[in-house]
């Protein structure tokens, strides 16, 4: 797969998955630039990944976390325009996934929205497996009350 076509199929995503964790434009637009000068500098190592779209993904997270220990800024989740599909009380994923630590709100976001695998999520984050399972796990329960309690 050449540069362009890799660049073509997954800059929405790697932009998504950015601006999941940032609420700076500017930010988002210079990690993205960062993750695609490193995935075209390894392109070659492309062919032997099981799924191109974790692998950019993974350096696309390297790059964020090397960018915010430089500059020291803070993550911030989600956009307050994207809206949850038959929510009960149209809550949107900002609202949702707030009631979460970082990590498991990235997990469940991950799972539910980007479709990784446990697998594909623990790469990213750097993390065992198992941990992605039961922080998961217990990230749904919580939402689970918690959404219980916003429906009475």
């Amino acid at each position: 797969m050449s540069f362009d076509e890799v660049y073509a199929r997954y800059a929405d995503c790697v932009y998504s998955f950015l601006r999941f964790k940032l609420n700076d434009e500017y930010l988002i637009e210079e990690i993205m630039q960062e993750t695609f000068l490193a995935v075209y500098r390894s392109l070659d190592k492309c062919k032997n990944v099981q799924s191109a779209k974790a692998w950019i993904l993974t350096i696309a997270h390297h790059k964020l976390v090397d960018h915010l220990r430089r500059a020291k800024h803070k993550e911030v989740a989600l956009d307050q325009n994207i809206r949850v599909e038959e929510s009960p009380s149209d809550l949107t994923i900002k609202e949702i996934l707030s009631q979460l630590d970082a990590v498991s709100a990235t997990i469940i976001y991950g799972l539910y929205v980007e479709q990784f695998t446990c697998e594909e999520l623990a790469g990213i984050l750097g993390i065992p497996v198992g941990t992605v399972k039961s922080k998961a796990y217990t990230a749904r329960a919580r939402l689970r009350s918690w959404l219980k309690g916003v429906e009475q």
